[in-house]
């Protein structure tokens, strides 16, 4: 019996066919499958054992979290899906309705498609030494040991994924060092069966925009320590020769968090906080410049 290796393993994607028009490299630890359930009563009929005449198939549905180091091309393809807007210059907007989409997932030369899966949470980090990353938790509807990963080519002419070096960061206009970055959408998804086994709506039903910050040195940036009463705006922009990765909020409260104490050494700032509109300007505005 042959075993299958992960390292074999491919991820495609598209809009609405089982056929991928988008190949990604992808991160190890990224998972995606049906996770279903059965349905038993349970009941007491003098004994305890529990009988298989009493069960039956229940509700199942498609999650996953996707892991990228994506380039300013893969980020087009990533953001719209998790942010819902179609890309206008080099901006991604926020919109109200999320797309569904088709993951299509080859596990060693066997291909199962993933259909109606939306983006439940975007989270967008970067760390000291390693690349910027963007990972998807995805709900969708149901699989099939079907579908086929296309003539696709893995993006390469864009410059590769950006690093925190390529980072600059401004809180209310100011330039800080930095040596961590979360930025985090949650759409909170509401899932609704009715009378099928799989979802029939899968539906955004809010949208939290939370920003983190680690490395902050204490005495530098002491001037935004608790930015509860009055927001700020922060800004993080990534650059790579021609290749652009910006993450603008207007608005952020960020209340306060206890001090280091009691340590030696650098002292930092924990900083988080989230992210509102104001005006006709939405809680996070990014943009991508993937042109050379």
């Amino acid at each position: 019996m042959a075993d299958k290796v992960g390292v074999f393993n491919r991820l495609g994607y598209d809009d609405n066919t089982t056929t991928a028009t988008v190949e990604f490299e992808f991160l190890a630890g990224s998972t995606i499958g049906v996770t279903e359930q059965v349905i038993g009563t349970d009941g007491m009929r003098g004994s305890r054992s529990h009988f298989d005449d009493r069960a039956r198939r229940g509700t199942r549905r498609v999650d996953g979290t996707l892991m990228f180091a994506p380039t300013p091309a893969e980020l087009n393809t990533l953001l719209y899906l998790a942010l819902g807007g179609t890309k206008s210059g080099n901006t991604i907007p926020l919109a109200e309705a999320l797309p569904e989409a088709y993951w299509i997932a080859v596990r060693d030369g066997t291909t199962y498609s993933y259909n109606g899966c939306v983006v439940d949470t975007l989270t967008i980090t970067a760390q000291e030494g390693g690349p910027v990353q963007a990972s998807l938790q995805v709900v969708g509807k149901d699989e099939a040991e079907a579908g086929s990963i296309g003539a696709n080519t893995i993006d390469a002419s864009t410059g590769g994924p950006f690093v925190l070096t390529d980072g600059a960061l401004t809180i209310a206009s100011t330039t800080y060092e930095f040596s961590s970055i979360e930025v985090r959408v949650e759409n909170r998804l509401e899932v609704k069966y009715r009378n099928s086994l799989t979802p029939t709506q899968i539906k955004a039903t809010d949208r939290i925009v939370t920003v983190s910050l680690g490395g902050l040195s204490l005495g530098d940036s002491s001037a935004v320590y608790g930015s509860a009463a009055t927001a700020v705006a922060v800004a993080a922009t990534f650059t790579n020769g021609a290749f652009s990765l910006g993450l603008s909020m207007a608005k952020v409260r960020a209340p306060k968090q206890p001090l280091p104490f009691g340590q030696r050494g650098i002292l930092d700032l924990a900083w988080q906080g989230v992210a509102r509109k104001t005006g006709s300007t939405d809680e996070l505005v990014v943009t991508v410049d993937s042109t050379a």
